[in-house]
């Protein structure tokens, strides 16, 4: 396989920043919910609103900006961009492919947090209107596996970017 290095020196520039970002397996922990309260009023269609739901919110802006891996930051389109601007540098065939698995593992982060968020949502709604005959354990059980492939697919991230600088590396000269 012929491998193609146009600029070494820019190539060096680009490791340098592509190695700034990194991944965290934080678990979608934003989606937790910290408190449920009452809402007055009703909706467009006349229906009682939902009560508020209070979570515990986003991670502070200088993580999230560096966490490609985070459903909440442009960290991962920044990142993704720099690859871009490598493999006009690099010219192998795996450079498409390198793009189509990062955005694959991106979109599946997403649907994740929306996963997670719901599940969350319909537990803390069983705690407040105190449902009997809903198994909590269940929705508990599927909010744990949601955490757990969410781990998957950031050591799958990580991989991808580790496997992304140890090639620079060793194109760099």
């Amino acid at each position: 396989m012929q491998i193609t290095v146009k600029d070494s020196e820019l190539l060096q520039a680009l490791k340098t920043q592509l190695a700034q970002y990194k991944t965290f397996d934080c678990k979608l922990r934003h989606e937790n919910i910290i408190d449920v309260g009452s809402s007055e009023g009703i909706d467009s269609m006349d229906l009682p609103l939902e009560p508020i739901v209070n979570r515990v919110g986003f991670c502070n802006h200088s993580f999230r900006s560096v966490a490609i891996s985070c459903a909440h930051t442009t960290a991962a389109l920044k990142f993704k961009n720099l690859i871009g601007k490598i493999s006009q540098q690099v010219e192998i065939p795996q450079n498409d492919l390198l793009i189509k698995t990062f955005d694959d593992l991106l979109c599946e982060i997403y649907l994740l947090d929306h996963k997670k968020g719901n599940l969350e949502k319909e537990y803390a709604f069983v705690e407040f209107y105190d449902k009997s005959g809903v198994d909590r354990e269940e929705i508990k059980l599927e909010i744990n596996k949601v955490g757990e492939q969410h781990s998957k697919l950031v050591a799958a991230l990580e991989l991808l970017r580790q496997t992304i600088l140890t090639a620079l590396d060793q194109l760099i000269y």
